[in-house]
């Protein structure tokens, strides 16, 4: 929870200073490359996690890191969480900003979750299904959850869609000890 009341203010300034630099397709995809580079480089998440380095450290680190791999606008967005001590809400800071980013696009995340990866076929009918039921541009984040056991979970704004196998068999095996 204090995560995203950190993440909040500066994903909301993150956004409008690209709006102003009209760098917001760069951010964009400095927030993409970041995303990957914290799910493959344990020594990243360390880093950005640890609290013994000083915040000028860090600072200093982001800089010769990333000076030719992002937007300047990114790097000095990276350094000031590090001197202000917010680099440990990073990944709360970039959900939030991909939301401030839908929202503005007039888009809906819709979390799917599946027992198996779903093909991009699949992903497309979702897409445009949900679109269509919610009258509005969705985008697709999907979850491979092996306990469903089959079927799908689809979390669209406040509105939950459960067809996974593990629910109806729950829903059963209450019908059956009700007799």
């Amino acid at each position: 929870m204090r995560d995203i009341r950190v993440a909040k203010p500066y994903a909301r300034a993150l956004y409008d200073a690209a709006l102003e630099q009209n760098a917001l397709v760069s951010i964009i995809a400095d927030i993409d490359k970041l995303r990957e580079l914290i799910e493959q480089s344990e020594e990243f998440t360390q880093l950005i996690h640890s609290p013994v380095l000083s915040p000028q450290f860090k600072s200093e680190t982001f800089q010769q890191i990333f000076a030719d791999a992002l937007q300047p606008l990114m790097v000095n967005f990276f350094k000031l969480l590090a001197l202000k001590q917010r680099e440990r809400s990073l990944i709360a800071i970039m959900d939030v900003f991909s939301e401030i980013v839908d929202e503005a696009a007039g888009r809906l995340v819709a979390k799917v979750t599946t027992a198996v990866p779903i093909t991009s076929a699949q992903e497309e009918r979702f897409t445009a299904q949900l679109s269509a039921y919610s009258g509005k541009q969705v985008r697709l984040e999907t979850i491979t959850d092996a306990q469903i056991q089959g079927g799908f979970i689809v979390q669209l704004d406040d509105t939950v869609f459960d067809a996974s196998v593990a629910s109806q068999l729950q829903r059963l095996k209450q019908q059956l000890a009700k007799g």
